[in-house]
Formats: C-alpha cells, sequence, structure tokens
C-alpha cells in the first residue's frame, strides 16, 4: 500500500483531503460565470423549502452540492468508503448533513435514516448510480425512497463550457475555473404509493429520460 493510499484511509488523512477538496471546487465554483436557467416556476425551487430529494449524476459530483440551495436542511447520502468519507468531509463544510451507506454496506440503515430525515421536513441529497455504477442507470433506491415518503425527486444538472474528464467508471467531469456555466433543476417528479415492477422500471426510465433532456439543455445554452 502506498504512502498516499494508506494516508487517505486514516480518519485525519481523510479530513484533510476532504479539507482541500472543498476549498478547490469552492474556488472553481465562485470562479465560473453561471446562469441559472429556469423552465417554469416550479422547477424553481429557491423559492420554497419544502422537503425535497435532489439528485445528479456521480459524475456531476465536483460542483453538484454547491448548487444545492441553502435554504433548507439537506442531508447527502454517501458511501463509507474511503473515497465517501472524504467528499462527506467536504460536504459538512457546506453545512450539509451526511447519511454514511450504500447499496453494499448500511443501505437499509441509511435507507431508514434518510426516510426519517424526510419525515422531518428535511432534504435529501442523493446520486442514483452511485457509488460504483453503473453510469447513469437510476438504482431502486432514490424511487422507493420517493414513493415511501411522498416527497418529489429533483433532478439537478450543470455543465461548464471548458471541463475536464477523468477515465474512471463514471467519466467524471472536472470543470475548469473561469469558465461559463449553465445548471438548472429538473420538473418535480412524483412517485405513487404503489407500483409494480414494471411501473418501478418506467419511473427508473423517466428519471433518466429527465436528467438527459436536462443535460441537453444546458449543454444547448452554452454552444
Amino acid at each position: 500500500m502506498s504512502v498516499i493510499k494508506y494516508f487517505s484511509k486514516t480518519k485525519f488523512g481523510q479530513k484533510f483531503i476532504g479539507f482541500v477538496f472543498y476549498s478547490l471546487t469552492s474556488f472553481v465554483h465562485r470562479s465560473i460565470r453561471w446562469k441559472y436557467l429556469i423552465e417554469s416556476e416550479k422547477s424553481n425551487i429557491f423559492n420554497n423549502n419544502q422537503k425535497m430529494i435532489f439528485c445528479c449524476w456521480h459524475n456531476r459530483l465536483f460542483l453538484g452540492p454547491h448548487i444545492l440551495p441553502r435554504n433548507r436542511k439537506i442531508n447527502a447520502l454517501q458511501s463509507s468508503h474511503s473515497d465517501g468519507m472524504i467528499t462527506s468531509t467536504a460536504f459538512k463544510f457546506l453545512g450539509m448533513n451526511v447519511i454514511l451507506g450504500s447499496s453494499n454496506r448500511g443501505g437499509m440503515q441509511a435507507f431508514r435514516q434518510m426516510v426519517k430525515c424526510i419525515q422531518l421536513g428535511e432534504s435529501v441529497a442523493i446520486t442514483p448510480d452511485g457509488p460504483k455504477g453503473p453510469k447513469e442507470k437510476v438504482k431502486d433506491g432514490i424511487i422507493k425512497l420517493a414513493q415511501i415518503t411522498n416527497s418529489p425527486i429533483i433532478p439537478l444538472v450543470w455543465s461548464t463550457k471548458k471541463f475536464k474528464i477523468i477515465n474512471s467508471w463514471d467519466n467524471f467531469v472536472i470543470p475548469m475555473p473561469f469558465s461559463k456555466g449553465v445548471y438548472s433543476f429538473g420538473k418535480p417528479i412524483y412517485i405513487k404509493k404503489k407500483i409494480n415492477e414494471n411501473e418501478l422500471a418506467m419511473c427508473k426510465q423517466k428519471l433518466e429520460l429527465e436528467l438527459k433532456r436536462l443535460t441537453k439543455l444546458v449543454n444547448q445554452e452554452l454552444s
């Protein structure tokens, strides 16, 4: 095990790297010339503080948390492995609470915690294809969470004129500082209390299509 890898697995190392990651992403976010694309008043989530389930693809995590509204309490779901612990530290600097868990470890406990947070009137933020993919494929968890809590899913998409793509499972996007950027929130997606397996698959596809539609929309604004 390399020294850097060992350091990233220690509590001090995770907090230190998390702070560096937060500082870097904050600098990049502030340097970008942003345009907020509002499709309708229903998609302007800054006008209310209702409990919501925010989501963006895993490859947009670099700036996704910075764009989320600050007019409500948000709980971010993060995996409990070392990479997740590092981003969790960054989220805490942004004033967000962190719920640790994933489909592979602590999933049910994390799910119950998210339900409880929403019942208390708080919001939740999830990457529906995280933590390990497949890329841009919605998993069952976010649909079932919306179904149980009767809370809307709010897709979030951002894009910048200049960026780099990392050769990772999700093709992680790193925006370049001082670039032009556009972000938008999608229309609220509600899930019925009772759905069968076919309807569950359709709901997942609906969210995937909305995220793709929004991505195309913000990219067109930059072209």
